[in-house]
């Protein structure tokens, strides 16, 4: 299992590396280096998410930093979809959009990160 944390490429941190396998018939469930990162991503986007947010379930009256840059990405993106749907339906779409936007930017994020996760 050591053996595939050194790379002698750089490339070599794009492939999908095996670490748990797990094969029912023609199914492959195996866990790899990309699905343990996917799942940190979930796990920090909730945590995010909760670590805004007081006890009683409301975010702060005087925002701390964290709060100021998610309520700016927030706008940011509601701005988005209103002006490009243009209809109060387009609204409905506006949690999917911002959840698909956080998770890209995320990836994004642990990718500038060379060989993460094995």
């Amino acid at each position: 299992m050591f053996n595939k944390i050194f790379f002698s490429s750089p490339l070599e941190q794009f492939q999908v590396v095996p670490i748990i396998s797990l094969q029912y018939g023609i199914f492959d469930f195996s866990i790899t280096n990309e699905t343990i990162i996917l799942i940190l991503i979930f796990f920090l986007m909730i945590s995010l998410i909760f670590s805004l947010v007081k006890e009683d379930n409301t975010f702060y009256i005087i925002p701390n930093r964290w709060q100021s840059i998610f309520e700016v990405v927030y706008k940011m993106i509601l701005s988005l979809v209103v002006d490009n749907i243009r209809d109060k339906k387009g609204q409905l779409f506006f949690p999917l959009v911002f959840s698909i936007f956080l998770f890209i930017l995320s990836l994004n994020l642990i990718g500038l990160i060379p060989y993460v996760l094995l």
